[in-house]
C-alpha cells in the first residue's frame, strides 16, 4: 500500500530529494486525541540522491515547531514643517504613516535525531570523515506533543500554525554555492479536542415577564463570535456573528404548558468556515456569546429585552 504524502501545497519550503510522507493508512501528521489523550505526530522521511551524486551527510533531524503571530496596520495622519530654500521660509507639510503592529512568539519546538554517521557517534574529531554518503533513505519519526497545545487556527489578524522540519547537515560545496544544512518545512495542522460536556438547562432571571412574547414582534438568536489581539503594546478587537435566525412573533402557538410557560426550541448550525474555536490566550484571544433578543417594534413603547450568555465553542468528541 502506497503512503499518502502531504499536497506540494503544503511545503513552504521544498525539496525534490528530501520528502515527508504519512505513516501507513493516514492522511495527516497528528495521531490520537490531543486534549483528551496524548496526541502525537508522526511521518517518514524520504531522501533520494542520484548515485553519481550522492548526499554527504553527517546527521538528520526531524522537528515540529508552532508559532503564535499577530499582524495589524493602522494608517496615521502626520504633519512635519519643511523649509523652502526658494522662499526661505517654512510650510507644513501633511502625509500618511502607516504603523505596523507585530507579535510573533514560537509556542513550540520538539526536535528528535533521526540518524548520525557512524563516526559522528564514535567522537571522531577529524571533520572530513564524519561525513558519509546516502543514496536512498526512508526514516520513520514519531514526536509527541503537549497536552496543553492550541489549535491551529488562521484569522485575519492573527494565526497558529504548525510546521514538520527537516534539517540535514551536509558536507558545503562552494562552487555550487551549497550551504551546510538543507531544509524542508511543510505545514502540520494541529486539532484539539474536548470530551462531552454535561449540560444543564439554565432561566435569564433577567427575563420575568411571562406574556412578553405575545407582545414581541420579532424574536431574534445569534452566536457572536468576539476577537481580541495584542501587539507592541497596542490591543484590536473585532467582533461579528458567525451565525443567526429571526423568527417573526406570528409564527409561535400562543399556548402555554401545565406551568404557565411557553417555551421553543432553537437550533443553530455553524459551518466550520464561519466560527473559530474558542481561544483563551493573551495575544490570541477568541470568545462567543450567544444573543437573544425580543424585538417589539418603535412604535410598542417597550424596550428590547436583551439576553446574552458566554458559551465555549469546541471540537466536542461525542460519546460513542
Amino acid at each position: 500500500m502506497a503512503l499518502l504524502q502531504p499536497p506540494r501545497s503544503s511545503y513552504t519550503k521544498a525539496s525534490k530529494k528530501v520528502w515527508f510522507s504519512y505513516v501507513e493508512g493516514s492522511n495527516k501528521f497528528q495521531h490520537d486525541l490531543l486534549g483528551i489523550t496524548n496526541s502525537y505526530i508522526a511521518g517518514n522521511l524520504h531522501l533520494q540522491f542520484p548515485e553519481e551524486e550522492p548526499l554527504n551527510a553527517k546527521q538528520i533531524e526531524v522537528s515540529i515547531t508552532g508559532t503564535e503571530y499577530v499582524h495589524w496596520t493602522e494608517q496615521v495622519i502626520r504633519t512635519c514643517q519643511v523649509y523652502n530654500a526658494s522662499t526661505n521660509s517654512f510650510y507644513t507639510h501633511t502625509y500618511v504613516e502607516t504603523i505596523h503592529y507585530i507579535h510573533e512568539k514560537q509556542i513550540l519546538n520538539r526536535s528528535l535525531t533521526l540518524w548520525q554517521s557512524s563516526n559522528l557517534k564514535n567522537n571522531v574529531r577529524s571533520k572530513k570523515e564524519l561525513y558519509e554518503k546516502i543514496t536512498n533513505m526512508h526514516i520513520p519519526f514519531q514526536i509527541s506533543l503537549p497536552n496543553d497545545l492550541p489549535p491551529s487556527m488562521s484569522l485575519d489578524t492573527g494565526n497558529i500554525y504548525y510546521n514538520v522540519n527537516a534539517k540535514i547537515k551536509r558536507k558545503m560545496k562552494f562552487w555550487k554555492c551549497q550551504g551546510s544544512k538543507k531544509k524542508i518545512k511543510c505545514i502540520c495542522n494541529i486539532t484539539r479536542y474536548s470530551p462531552m460536556p454535561i449540560t444543564d438547562p439554565f432561566r435569564w432571571v433577567e427575563w420575568d415577564d411571562q406574556k412578553a412574547w405575545k407582545r414581541g414582534l420579532e424574536i431574534f438568536v445569534g452566536l457572536k463570535e468576539y476577537h481580541i489581539f495584542r501587539a507592541s503594546g497596542n490591543v484590536k478587537s473585532i467582533k461579528k456573528y458567525a451565525e443567526e435566525r429571526s423568527v417573526s412573533g406570528d409564527q409561535f402557538p400562543n399556548i402555554l404548558n401545565t406551568h404557565n410557560e411557553w417555551s421553543h426550541n432553537f437550533r443553530i448550525e455553524v459551518l466550520n468556515d464561519k466560527v473559530n474555536w474558542t481561544t483563551d490566550r493573551y495575544n490570541i484571544n477568541v470568545h462567543h456569546k450567544i444573543k437573544i433578543k425580543i424585538k417589539f417594534g418603535f412604535f410598542s413603547g417597550k424596550k428590547n429585552i436583551n439576553l446574552e450568555r458566554m458559551v465555549n465553542i469546541e471540537n466536542i468528541l461525542e460519546e460513542s
